[in-house]
């Protein structure tokens, strides 16, 4: 999918499932670090974080829900996967060390319409 495919439909499509996702260790709902989409028609979706929204690919892997973004060579530079019990993983690719670790963990939950 190039970028202007991707554009097209990130302004086309409506969310069909949006995600909120806190700190672990924070106790309330009410600090709200990440919102994630699924749009329509399942292939993409968003990251909102700090102001600012990403146009991400969205699919299923597994049971993990991933949005990838910031296309990179092949790839993608950046990765948020949320597992069936509501744990967020924030994947940074362009760190030297390459690490696969998550380099964030959040709690997450599905908005309810």
């Amino acid at each position: 999918m190039n970028l202007l495919h991707l554009l097209l439909a990130l302004f086309a499509a409506a969310p069909v499932e949006t995600w909120e996702c806190k700190d672990y260790a924070e106790s309330g709902w009410n600090k709200i670090i990440v919102v994630a989409t699924i749009d329509e028609d399942r292939t993409t979706g968003s990251i909102e974080v700090a102001g600012t929204t990403q146009a991400t690919i969205y699919h299923v892997e597994g049971f993990n829900r991933r949005w990838d973004f910031g296309r990179r060579g092949r790839g993608y530079s950046y990765s948020f996967l949320i597992k069936p019990d509501g744990t967020g993983l924030y994947y940074d690719f362009t760190r030297e060390d390459n690490a696969v670790k998550a380099s964030i963990v959040m709690e997450c939950r599905q908005r309810k319409s």
